[in-house]
């Protein structure tokens, strides 16, 4: 990384002894460290020191704020000299802003020293410090030929010869006619400055193209046939031509030049093996995105107050006012009322992450397998010790604001490493993932620790350190000792990606879960230039569009580009009515047994068959929503789910016109298409969430011999892998599942039922739907509530560990399972709007499996693997279950834990959830705890408790069965 900083190279000590002068510039003697600074501080922030790229923020407008916010995650604001090195340098930087040699930097060829000096240097000779011009030949012929334009334009004697001079010559016009601009030139300049007009001739560009093939292709994006022609006739095999030259040709018939046209845009733009600018793009993707998109969600929805959120907007966004990023921390993330706004920034800094281990100073933090943390690595446990042995050594302890001088005692020692490592390897709470001190612990610690003859405020210190007494909290003692409850198969639980090498601009680190590796995803986009959060391809993102809530366009990710940007109406978040009761938007209230949420004046509510004691007859009560009874006769519905009866169709709203009798999966997709002649039929099932019933295709149309076939890996009934559906009809074979499983993970053989009541040919190809064994054979019945006399003959795969309690039974059907549930309720009028985003294409972004799959990205543990299917009652249900033959006790606690990190983050409109197109559609989300193995009874949870709207309702009714069943 050091040989892209030389930023500091004229800083603190040093500078006084470098001169700036025109024509006089540094001499040998003089000659300073290149990472002066950067040697000044310790890990991390050296690493992110020298990676700052003094070039770009030369180049670009908002690079400044961009590189400074990434250097101030990294490095204390207390580090006071190091930071007057850093304002130095901006200093450096703008005193030599005015030399237009700077736009020749990208040519240099040693980037480390050369091109970071040219970015410093104000004149030729001060250039020639830092690069040798025998290997920079490329950089120097560009600085000398714009020195030679600029003195030709200096002889001019008059405004208007100087100007149409700088014109013609340094590209100040670029849509004035050429020969527009020579006529201005003659009239201007032929009476007093004759030798200007000579001049420019001499210097006009005359790059000769021996080639013009290479702009025929411009000619397409004419804007009349006429000047079609004209171009291409002209260009068609021409040679030895200057640009000029070739747009005096095209002007004729096309008309003035304008470079808001594509068609002009195309000639200025495309000059074959020319090292152009990227400026211009790069200003375009940061207006695009944002300096950091995610953290605008932060802005929006967590600032409590308008000064923050203005701030936090500007910081974030690209803005001709931007705010400085060192007043937002101080007067918005200092501020205790803002500690919301400052944990969703910190999520997306520092995303939790399960378990911790592997570390030497803190080393108590180690076998932490269950926990939530949100920095635990290497390198933090260093930060952690090379702050502490500060604190020893200058006997001050330097947080936040304070320098509080410290008793050395026994005592504090190893309360003093524990709040080091706290501060840095960030422990957060399973509620809601806080990771601020307890309050009784910071008083405690700081009267033990703090020297209290110097009058320190103890409460005000805490309440930096402990903000808000009133959420869960991060206890200092916990930490005080070693963990010895879990063994040390701790270490293969802790998630392969935790230290991993992928690039951190463009892949994203997945998880191999045959072999417990992980693999670097390639083509992710970085969701602007100061964002740790990289989207895949292919994927689409939301992205806040103005300070108005509600407001958002949606981006689509390609190959590493963010493009095809499109701005959605706005989403009032309007309060909804229930007869006389009003609910606030993102509120959720339960009636009777059904949990029901407001968004955007939209009520969502489950449809569960309560139960009333004393007033419902218990014999004709079936369990099943709208009282349906439990006859399984399969229907189809036109979201492609399959419904055991067309009671329960019609219970969600179907039309007996919108269902068939039968499975889906029994049914042909492709026996009615609409594919073209040239391309083929491929089956592609999925279940819709949107209430668009035309928006459900089960199949897809491949054009086999196409370039561009959409690449995922496909296994065939012989079990050979395939590289995309192309390869697969290539090779004439038959689709088994998509995806690759070991033999270890599941079974390639065998019909099962999964959980979502679809009948599978093998375990192998449930896990590809992402669903999870219900039992063996064929579906063919409905699990009901408490008693079920249907799911008597169904053979279930296994007997529950007794280690994992009870067992919980998915809603609808037979057998319980061991894992982490939660119940997810979506807004079908968010995933409809998504899907008039995307111009009603690509609807398989937006369906059941792209949901699941984008929450099964979430799990980090390689072990744990997650189903889910829409239940009878019109939510989602999740199951997050070990994928080992016989886990034990922490696999299934920390593939629970799992669970209960996606609850949250859904809970908290964690940047997961919020700009993803998929997952931004739920509103709300409930884990099941589990029932303790030694429970003598079982409780059926059915329904969610809120809130009460009115004591006329029967908020919850807790059903005591035999079984659980959800």
């Amino acid at each position: 990384m050091r040989n892209v900083f030389i930023i500091l190279v004229f800083m603190c000590q040093m500078l006084s002894k470098f001169t700036l002068s025109e024509g006089n510039g540094p001499s040998n003697d003089h000659k300073m460290d290149v990472f002066l600074c950067c040697k000044s501080v310790l890990e991390p922030c050296r690493s992110a020191c020298e990676s700052f790229s003094l070039y770009k923020l030369t180049t670009m407008a908002s690079a400044r704020d961009i590189y400074l916010h990434n250097l101030r995650k990294s490095c204390p604001e207390l580090q006071l000299e190091f930071w007057g090195c850093i304002n130095k340098a901006m200093e450096l930087i703008d005193n030599g802003s005015y030399w237009i040699g700077r736009s020749c930097c990208s040519h240099a060829v040693n980037k480390a020293r050369c091109q970071q000096g040219c970015a410093l240097s104000s004149s030729l000779s001060t250039l020639k410090s830092f690069c040798r011009e025998s290997d920079e030949f490329s950089l120097f012929s560009c600085v000398k030929t714009f020195e030679r334009k600029i003195d030709c334009c200096s002889n001019a004697k008059t405004h208007g010869c100087l100007t149409i001079c700088q014109q013609m010559l340094l590209g100040k016009n670029k849509t004035t006619s050429v020969k527009i601009l020579e006529s201005q030139l003659y009239e201007n300049c032929m009476e007093s400055n004759a030798n200007v007009i000579n001049c420019v001739y001499d210097n006009i560009d005359t790059e000769v193209f021996s080639n013009t093939n290479h702009f025929t292709h411009c000619c397409r994006l004419a804007p009349s046939k006429e000047c079609r022609d004209t171009c291409e006739s002209n260009l068609n095999g021409s040679e030895n031509l200057t640009q000029t030259e070739i747009l005096e040709i095209v002007e004729d018939k096309c008309g003035m030049i304008q470079v808001t046209m594509d068609f002009w845009k195309c000639f200025l733009n495309n000059k074959p093996q020319s090292n152009r600018n990227d400026i211009g793009s790069d200003v375009s993707r940061i207006k695009n995105v944002g300096i950091d998109s995610t953290k605008l969600h932060c802005c929006i929805e967590k600032a409590k107050s308008t000064h923050c959120q203005r701030s936090c907007f500007n910081v974030y966004s690209y803005a001709e006012n931007y705010s400085l990023p060192i007043t937002f921390q101080k007067e918005c993330l200092q501020n205790n009322d803002e500690i919301n706004l400052k944990q969703c920034i910190e999520e997306i800094d520092y995303p939790v992450e399960i378990g911790c281990n592997g570390l030497s100073f803190c080393k108590n933090f180690n076998n932490r397998p269950t926990e939530l943390f949100r920095n635990c690595n290497p390198i933090s446990d260093l930060t952690a010790r090379n702050e502490y042995e500060q604190w020893i050594l200058k006997k001050t302890l330097n947080v936040f604001d304070f320098n509080l001088p410290i008793i050395q005692s026994k005592t504090c020692i190893p309360l003093l490493q524990t709040v080091s490592c706290i501060l840095h390897l960030k422990p957060s709470t399973r509620s809601l993932h806080y990771n601020q001190i307890c309050w009784e612990d910071c008083l405690e610690f700081l009267g033990k620790c703090l020297d209290l003859k110097q009058n320190m405020l103890v409460t005000s210190i805490c309440s930096s350190l402990s903000p808000n007494r009133n959420v869960p909290c991060v206890s200092i003692k916990q930490y005080l000792s070693p963990n010895e409850d879990f063994s040390r198969e701790t270490d293969l639980i802790i998630s392969p990606c935790r230290n991993h090498q992928c690039n951190v601009t463009t892949e994203i680190c997945e998880i191999d879960r045959n072999t417990n590796n992980y693999y670097c995803e390639q083509g992710g986009c970085q969701i602007g230039d100061g964002s740790n959060y990289i989207i895949p391809s292919k994927s689409y993102v939301r992205i806040p569009s103005s300070l108005k809530k509600g407001c958002y366009k949606i981006c689509k990710c390609n190959d590493g580009n963010i493009e095809k940007c499109q701005v959605i109406p706005c989403v009032s978040p309007k309060s909804c009515q229930i007869g006389n009761q009003t609910i606030q938007h993102g509120a959720s209230l339960s009636i009777e047994c059904n949990k029901c949420t407001c968004y955007a004046e939209e009520i969502t509510c489950t449809k569960k068959q309560c139960r009333l004691q004393g007033i419902t007859d218990v014999r004709s009560f079936s369990t099943l929503p709208c009282n349906c009874p439990p006859h399984y006769v399969p229907v189809c519905g036109v979201n492609g789910k399959t419904y055991a009866s067309e009671c329960l169709a019609k219970c969600i709203g179907m039309k007996e016109t919108e269902f068939e009798f039968g499975t889906c999966e029994s049914r042909d997709p492709c026996k009615q298409n609409n594919c073209l002649p040239k391309s083929t039929c491929f089956p592609n099932r999925q279940v819709c969430l949107s209430s668009l019933r035309h928006a459900c295709p089960q199949y897809k149309c491949v054009t086999v011999n196409s370039n561009n076939c959409e690449q995922e890996l496909l296994t065939d009934t012989t079990f050979k892998i395939h590289s995309s559906a192309c390869s697969l009809i290539k090779a004439k074979k038959q689709l088994a599942y998509a995806g690759v499983f070991d033999s270890k993970v599941c079974r390639r053989s065998g019909t099962v039922c999964g959980i979502n009541g679809v009948t599978y040919k093998s375990e192998c190809e449930a896990m590809s739907d992402y669903s999870m064994i219900d039992y063996y054979g064929y579906c063919r019945t409905v699990g009901t509530i408490d008693k079920r006399p249907a799911c008597e003959n169904v053979s279930c795969p296994k007997n529950i560990p007794h280690y994992c309690g009870e067992g919980l039974v998915p809603t609808g059907a037979c057998c319980p399972v061991c894992g982490g549930i939660v119940k997810i309720i979506y807004s079908k009028k968010q995933i409809d709007r998504g899907i008039y985003a995307m111009n009603n294409t690509h609807f398989e972004m937006i369906t059941l499996k792209s949901v699941l799959k984008s929450l099964q990205k979430l799990i980090k543990v390689p072990s744990c693997y997650l189903s889910g299917f829409l239940t009878i009652e019109t939510d989602i249900m999740i199951v997050v279950y070990n994928i080992v033959k016989d886990p034990t006790l922490i696999e299934i606690e920390v593939c629970r834990e799992e669970a209960v990190k996606i609850t949250n983050l859904i809970n908290t409109r964690s940047h997961h959830v919020v700009s993803n197109l998929g997952l931004s559609a739920i509103i709300t989300a409930n884990y099941i705890e589990p029932v303790p193995a030694s429970s003598t009874r079982q409780t059926n949870i059915s329904c969610y408790i809120v809130i009460s709207i009115s004591l006329n309702f029967i908020l919850c009714i807790l059903d005591i069965s035999k079984r659980n069943i959800l």
